[in-house]
C-alpha cells in the first residue's frame, strides 16, 4: 500500500471517477453524480463513512480537523480496500470451515449406507471380500488437504482480487458482500444473507445474479440436494423422522417414508433429470417450510428486477451506450479458460479421472469431445465480440491478450477451442466431487446471466464466479497448495512490478501504467 501511494499518488484509471465521487459524498453532496459512473453508490457510502471516521479521530486527538478533501483523499481511501480484503480473508476461512463441516454429513450418511449394505451380505461373502482386499494390498491413502486458514490465504492471493485490494475500485467491497451472503446462507441465517446480498448489489449490480444463486443454493441445501451425495430428506431429516416416530406414527408409515427416501436418493444419483424430479417432489412437499425460511433471500433479486424495469432494462446507471447488453457467448469460454489456468493444481485429479473414464469408454469419450469442440467452435464463430474500449486502451492486459493470442490470426480463436473444452471438462469434473449436478446447473445459469450480456472483456468480471466455484472444489493437498501459491505469487509480483515500476508516457505526455 505504501508503494502504491508513493508511486501513484493521484487518481488512476477508474479512480478518476471513484475518487471525486467519494469526495462529493464526504461533503454531503449526495445529489451529485458523474454520468460516466455505471455502478450503484455502495462503495461511495463506505468511503464516506471511512473518511468521516478519519476526520473525527484527527479532530478529537489532534484538535486540528482536516479539510474534508484531505480526509477523503484517494491515497487514504485506498486503505479501505485493504481493510475489506482482510475481512474477505476471514470470511473465506469461515466459509471453508462451514463447507468442511457440512461436507462431512453426506460422507457419514454414505458410509452408514455402505455399512448397512455390507451387514446384509452373507458372512462368507464378506470374508471373501476381506481376503480379496488383503491380496490386492491396502489402498494408498490420499494426502490430507491443507487447513482452511491456508486455503483461505491462497484464495486471498488470487491475482484479480489481490491487485485491486490496493486501489479505490468496487471489486473488494462487492466480493465481501457476496461472501458474507454466502456464509450467512450456509449457516441458515437467511435474513442476514439477504442484507449482505443487498449490500453486494449496492456495490455492483451484477451481484443480483449471484444473490439469486445464493437463494437457489440455500433451497438445494434445505432439500438435501446441494452436495455430490444426496441426503435422504434434507438437512433436518433425522430430526424430522424422530419427531414423526415420537408422535405415534405406525411402523408401516415409517417404513414407507424410509422406502420413499431411499428411492429418491437412488433417482437423484441417476442423473440431472433425476435430481430435478426429486427436487420438484421435495420442494412441493415442503413448500410451506421453504417459503417461510427462504423468503428474505428473494428480496435482493426482486429489488434488482424492479430497478431494471425503472431503468428501461439497462443494468448500468451511466454510460449506457458503451455498456448495452449483447450476446457475448465467448465470455463463458474465457471464464472457463481463465479459471482453469488459475486453479490448475487442483484440477490434476480430475484430469486423471477423465483420462481413466476415456480409456474405459473411448467411443463415448470421443463423441463427447467432438460435440464439445463443435459447440465451442460454434460459439467462437457466432459470438466473439470486441469492445471499442478494449481496442483503444493499451494499459489493460486484455488488450495484449486479444491482439497477441485470440486475434493473432483469423484461425487463432478457433485453435483455442480444445483448450476451452478441456477447461470446462476439468472444472466440472473437479466440482462434481463436492457438489450436485443441480448445483452446477444453477451455477452455469447464473454465469450465463452475468457474462453473456457483457460486451467488454474484463477479467475482473470473472471474480464472483471464480470464488464461488473455487470454494466448492475439493480443498488442495500440500503439493497443490504449493502450486497455487507459486502461481499466484508470481503473477501478483509481476503485475505489481509492472504497475509500479514500469510506467510509460502517452503521446499527450500523461503517465500510463499496466493493470488488469
Amino acid at each position: 500500500m505504501i508503494e502504491v501511494n508513493k508511486h501513484v499518488p493521484d487518481d488512476y484509471m477508474d479512480e478518476v471517477f471513484h475518487g471525486p465521487q467519494s469526495r462529493h459524498y464526504c461533503h454531503g453532496a449526495f445529489e451529485v453524480w458523474h454520468p460516466k459512473i455505471t455502478t450503484f453508490p455502495g462503495i461511495y457510502y463506505l468511503a464516506t463513512v471511512y473518511g468521516w471516521c478519519r476526520w473525527a479521530v484527527q479532530a478529537a486527538l489532534l484538535k486540528q480537523p482536516l479539510d474534508m478533501d484531505a480526509a477523503c483523499a484517494t491515497p487514504y481511501l485506498r486503505t479501505l480496500n485493504v481493510v475489506l480484503s482482510v475481512a474477505c480473508l476471514l470470511v473465506l476461512r469461515a466459509i471453508l470451515l462451514q463447507l468442511q463441516q457440512q461436507q462431512q454429513h453426506p460422507q457419514q450418511t454414505q458410509q452408514t449406507q455402505q455399512t448397512q449394505h455390507q451387514q446384509k451380505q452373507p458372512q462368507q461373502q464378506q470374508q471373501g471380500q476381506r481376503l480379496q482386499s488383503r491380496s490386492h494390498g491396502a489402498a494408498r491413502p490420499a494426502s490430507a488437504p491443507v487447513s482452511a486458514s491456508l486455503h483461505a490465504a491462497l484464495l486471498a492471493l488470487y491475482p484479480l482480487h489481490w491487485f485491486f485490494s490496493f486501489l479505490l475500485y468496487t471489486d473488494v467491497a462487492s466480493l465481501l458482500g457476496l461472501l458474507l451472503a454466502h456464509l450467512a446462507a450456509l449457516r441458515r441465517h437467511y435474513l442476514l444473507a439477504a442484507l449482505a446480498g443487498g449490500a453486494a448489489v449496492l456495490c455492483r449490480q451484477t451481484n443480483a445474479v449471484w444473490a439469486a444463486f445464493v437463494l437457489g443454493e440455500a433451497a438445494l441445501r434445505e432439500l438435501g440436494l446441494a452436495t455430490a451425495v444426496a441426503l435422504p430428506c434434507g438437512s433436518n431429516s433425522s430430526a424430522a423422522a424422530a419427531a414423526v416416530g415420537g408422535a405415534g406414527s405406525s411402523t408401516a408409515v415409517a417404513e414407507k417414508e424410509a422406502a420413499l427416501a431411499t428411492a429418491e436418493v437412488a433417482e437423484a444419483e441417476a442423473g440431472l433429470v433425476g435430481e430435478l424430479k426429486v427436487a420438484a417432489a421435495r420442494a412441493w412437499r415442503r413448500r410451506g417450510q421453504l417459503v417461510a425460511a427462504l423468503w428474505p433471500l428473494l428480496l435482493p433479486p426482486a429489488g434488482f428486477v424492479a430497478f431494471l424495469i425503472r431503468n428501461g432494462g439497462s443494468v448500468v446507471l451511466g454510460d449506457k451506450e458503451a455498456h448495452k447488453p449483447v450476446r457475448h457467448g465467448a465470455q463463458l469460454l474465457y471464464f472457463a479458460g481463465w479459471s482453469a489456468l488459475m486453479l490448475w493444481p487442483q484440477l490434476w485429479p480430475a484430469a486423471g479421472a477423465l483420462a481413466a473414464a476415456a480409456r474405459r469408454r473411448p467411443l463415448l469419450a470421443g463423441v463427447t469431445a467432438a460435440a464439445g469442440l463443435a459447440a465451442a467452435a460454434g460459439v467462437v464463430h457466432v459470438s466473439t465480440l470486441v469492445h471499442p474500449y478494449m481496442l483503444a486502451d493499451n494499459r489493460h492486459y486484455v488488450f495484449y491478450l486479444w491482439r497477441r493470442l485470440i486475434n493473432r490470426h483469423r484461425l487463432a480463436r478457433y485453435a483455442l477451442a480444445p483448450a476451452y473444452v478441456a477447461a470446462c471438462a476439468l472444472l466440472v469434473a473437479a466440482a462434481r466431487r463436492r457438489v450436485s449436478r443441480l448445483w452446477l446447473a444453477g451455477f452455469a445459469v447464473c454465469l450465463v446471466a452475468q457474462l453473456l450480456p457483457a460486451w467488454l472483456l474484463e477479467l475482473r468480471y470473472f471474480t464472483p464466479g471464480f470464488f464461488l466455484l473455487a470454494l466448492h472444489l475439493p480443498p488442495p493437498s500440500p503439493r497443490q497448495a504449493a502450486g497455487l501459491a507459486a502461481t499466484y505469487l508470481a503473477v501478483d509480483g509481476a503485475s505489481a512490478a509492472l504497475f509500479l515500476y514500469r510506467p510509460y508516457t502517452f503521446a499527450d505526455g500523461s503517465v500510463a501504467r499496466f493493470l488488469w
